[in-house]
């Protein structure tokens, strides 16, 4: 948030006094915010969330060196991996994100809402789903089980995928942090043949249609999952506050944030990357 200026000079002390009022106004706003904001931090548990995304970020980490530098990272790439996949480094990019995002008016609804009984379970429940999922036997487990249901609470999930646009939010998040990984490599100097942006555009693109299938897969399987405990009419609910103006706006600032955590990542990823599969051109 800029912060109105204040002038100081006495020919305009009147001028100088009405600025000097905005600046504490907005001052005023923004602790209010930030402690509204802060609530709202603790209610949907981000530190708990971002300790699974860290982990998920660090397992995918690991994943890269069999594929790119195979039997070369050791011990110093699990050590890049580990300072790049941080909740310490994740959490105050959610926080900022949320600060300049929501207006005090939103994030009061919404701090209300998930500071609430049905709030606060349902976030519980998705954290410990995410955490659960973390399980490969378990995230097979509970896609496989969506995968062809045709009942009730399946088409009630798909109604929440689709009113929150989880799907195509997913998808884009996906291959932004896909192209944010390219760049890293390419100013990591690891690319023999330096891509322009639109080459890298192109070469994320052609992975859409495959991000779009294993997003909708893992979303229907961690949300039946999570939601389980659930009547349909608390689902309802949800989906509810989801539709109002403070909760779409919710969503659509933690999808930003999200976006920023995973594309700061994968850009720090293989910018850390290309160091290693450098040292096997030298």
């Amino acid at each position: 948030m800029k912060r109105t200026i204040r002038i100081l000079a006495t020919a305009f002390l009147g001028i100088g006094l009405t600025c000097g009022a905005s600046w504490a106004e907005n001052t005023a706003e923004q602790e209010v915010r930030a402690d509204t904001v802060g609530t709202i931090m603790n209610a949907v548990r981000v530190e708990a969330l971002m300790q699974v995304v860290a982990t998920e970020g660090a397992r995918h980490g690991m994943s890269l060196e069999k594929a790119l530098f195979a039997g070369r990272g050791g011990r110093d790439w699990a050590r890049a991996v580990s300072a790049i996949q941080t909740p310490e480094r994740l959490v105050p990019i959610i926080a900022s994100t949320l600060r300049d995002e929501l207006s005090p008016a939103d994030a009061e609804v919404v701090a209300a809402f998930y500071s609430g009984d049905l709030g606060g379970r349902i976030v519980r429940r998705e954290v410990e789903a995410r955490r659960d999922m973390l399980d490969t036997d378990i995230e097979t487990s509970a896609t496989r089980a969506v995968a062809d249901q045709g009942t009730e609470r399946t088409a009630l999930i798909d109604q929440l995928i689709d009113g929150m646009d989880l799907v195509d939010s997913n998808v884009s998040g996906g291959l932004n942090a896909n192209f944010a990984f390219y760049r890293g490599l390419g100013d990591g100097g690891a690319l023999r043949k330096r891509m322009t942006e639109s080459e890298m555009i192109a070469m994320v693109w052609n992975q859409e249609s495959a991000v779009r299938a294993a997003t909708t897969r893992w979303l229907r399987g961690y949300l039946t999952l999570a939601y389980a405990p659930f009547s349909d009419a608390e689902l309802r609910t949800y989906m509810t506050f989801t539709q109002t103006p403070a909760g779409r706006r919710y969503v659509a600032a933690m999808f930003a944030g999200f976006g920023r955590v995973f594309e700061t990542t994968s850009y720090d990823l293989g910018l850390a990357a290309a160091r290693f599969i450098a040292q096997d051109t030298i």
